[in-house]
C-alpha cells in the first residue's frame, strides 16, 4: 500500500468523522448507530469473501 493509499484512506475517515458529526442533529440516534455498524459488517464480509 502506498502512502497516497494511505492519505486517501485517512481522508475518507475524516470526511465520515464530520459528515456523522454534522448528521448527529438531523437524525435520531436510532437511524445514525446502526449505519456504520452495518457499513463495518459489509466490509468485513467483503474481505473475507477476497480471494
Amino acid at each position: 500500500m502506498s502512502i497516497l493509499d494511505h492519505k486517501v484512506m485517512a481522508a475518507g475517515s475524516v470526511a465520515g468523522a464530520v459528515l456523522g458529526g454534522l448528521l448527529l442533529g438531523v437524525f435520531p440516534d436510532l437511524v445514525l448507530i446502526p449505519a456504520p455498524a452495518l457499513i463495518l459488517l459489509v466490509s468485513a464480509v467483503k474481505l473475507a469473501r477476497h480471494d
